[in-house]
């Protein structure tokens, strides 16, 4: 299994605290080390985000808005 990793973040997520991206991070991680894929949902604080596969540079995470 290759390294996962963020390599993208979405103009929503970026106007959003770096403690929300920092956890949101962190979920990730963990949530890629027990499963392979190409699309992962993340709640944070009982809020729904996503990161998915970019095909280029890692992963993008989102707003569910902006998928």
């Amino acid at each position: 299994m290759s390294p996962k990793f963020i390599g993208v973040w979405t103009q929503g997520l970026i106007a959003e605290p770096s403690e929300l991206r920092e956890k949101i991070e962190i979920a990730f991680n963990a949530m890629a080390k027990e499963k392979e894929d190409w699309f992962y949902k993340v709640v944070i604080n009982g809020n729904d985000y996503f990161v998915a596969d970019n095909g280029e540079f890692g992963y993008t995470a989102m707003l569910p808005s902006e998928y």
